[in-house]
């Protein structure tokens, strides 16, 4: 980090041209913010944003291709050749009513003061080639330090914009951080604040707090109990069983980190899957119990998915794979044929759930994992089933029209015909001829 002062940020051609045009004009420019931040952690930026005292009258008059996306509040998008650029004039807000938006901006003239109104000294830095960096509240020694605090009162920047406090907790998670002490209190004092944020960006930074680091959430299950106060009792429900080793939270997070690739589907699922545990917890005998859990799950997750605006396929999904999450697999063919047959899931959920159980597995102690053979012995069973076996009426060797045309059934009872004729097939594939079946039909339902 010390070094950077010594050296260029290495700034892509249309940044600097900017940049220059708006200095050519006799107006400052930085690049500002996140870009700034990441470059100081040798990640490559993925955009630029730039700061000036120039009017957002005069950046239109300055660059031929604009866009006033946010004019009002200062802000004009430059389109280059190859990218858009946000340009913001130096600002200042006031009187946040809503927690989330100032009801009005002014422009003024001293970068300082429009670094000053931002959320965490990390995000309060800018910079030029020829003027450095310009860091008036610590964000380097923060970086250095590996802390995220708020500039200037941490309770006056939650109030102003609540959104700010799941911020905190993802630029923690993307960045393993720890959030400094005083804006932590502050968190925790304006955590009411949060049910003024729509759910759609709670959503959004929950997401990629799941993405970067789900950890995190054991930090923030306060926060996040307007919408999931299950987290909490999770954080508190012990498990005296061998088959695990921490609490239920830490149990749901690992879970969760043990995706082998991030899918937001999944993650969701399994951030729901044991979240019912609390609530069905008995104990006999010394031991925990959590008998039930998988059903009430279901009704809490749908409850989670409908509040937070999830998709109508993850509204259909998610609470099924915690249904269906600890569902014993003992005798595989069993378990796939109600599956893909009697409950009528296809291949794409069977593979869901397969990564969430297998992710519910490794999350146990060393002693639970060793349910894991069998999870292995149902992923080979099962990609054996997809070579040999039919699993879906579209497999089978007829149609709704051959039992129509074969047994003058009502409409009503052909798909159920189909579905018999496909359990049988299922455990005796070589019955899946078209003859044989057609034969069949007409002895059973001449």
């Amino acid at each position: 980090f010390r070094s950077f002062m010594q050296k260029r940020m290495d700034l892509p051609n249309y940044v600097s041209n900017i940049l220059s045009s708006l200095n050519d004009h006799g107006f400052q420019a930085f690049v500002v913010g996140g870009c700034v931040r990441d470059a100081l952690l040798g990640i490559e930026p993925s955009d630029y944003d730039i700061t000036t005292n120039a009017l957002p009258d005069q950046v239109e008059t300055i660059f031929s291709h604009t866009i006033p996306t946010g004019k009002k509040h200062g802000t004009i998008t430059i389109l280059t050749d190859t990218n858009m650029v946000e340009v913001t004039t130096y600002r200042i807000e006031a009187d946040y009513q809503d927690h989330r938006h100032p009801n009005s901006v002014q422009f003024v003239d001293d970068l300082v003061q429009d670094l000053a109104r931002r959320d965490f000294t990390i995000n309060a830095m800018a910079y030029h080639p020829e003027v450095g960096l310009v860091d008036p509240f610590g964000g380097q020694s923060d970086l250095e330090k590996g802390l995220i605090r708020a500039v200037g009162d941490a309770n006056k920047r939650f109030e102003e914009d609540a959104l700010r406090m799941l911020r905190a907790h993802r630029f923690a998670s993307r960045y393993h951080f720890q959030i400094e002490a005083k804006t932590l209190s502050a968190i925790q004092a304006c955590t009411p604040y949060i049910t003024s944020i729509s759910v759609e960006r709670i959503r959004s930074e929950l997401t990629k707090i799941l993405a970067y680091n789900p950890y995190e959430i054991e930090n923030m299950t306060q926060l996040l109990s307007h919408w999931m106060p299950e987290l909490e009792a999770c954080r508190t429900c012990t498990q005296t069983t061998p088959y695990h080793d921490t609490n239920v939270l830490h149990h749901i997070l690992r879970a969760c980190a043990l995706l082998p690739t991030f899918d937001e589907t999944l993650a969701y699922a399994l951030l729901m899957h044991d979240l019912a545990k609390p609530a069905c917890k008995t104990t006999k005998d010394g031991k925990d119990h959590f008998k039930g859990h998988p059903v009430l799950g279901y009704t809490i997750a749908k409850r989670i998915c409908h509040d937070f605006k999830l998709t109508n396929v993850q509204k259909r999904t998610i609470p099924n794979l915690v249904l269906y999450h600890d569902e014993k697999c003992s005798d595989p063919l069993a378990f796939i044929a109600k599956m893909r047959i009697e409950r009528g899931f296809d291949d794409a959920f069977m593979q869901q759930l397969l990564l969430v159980k297998y992710c519910d597995i490794m999350a146990h102690s060393a002693y639970g994992q060793r349910t894991i053979v069998k999870w292995k012995k149902l992923k080979e069973v099962y990609a054996d089933c997809q070579e040999m076996r039919p699993m879906a009426i579209t497999d089978l060797a007829i149609n709704g029209k051959d039992v129509f045309l074969t047994t003058n059934c009502e409409k009503a009872q052909i798909k159920p015909i189909l579905k018999e004729i496909l359990l049988d097939c299922f455990y005796h594939p070589q019955k899946n001829q078209s003859e044989d079946l057609l034969k069949e039909l007409r002895e059973k339902y001449r």
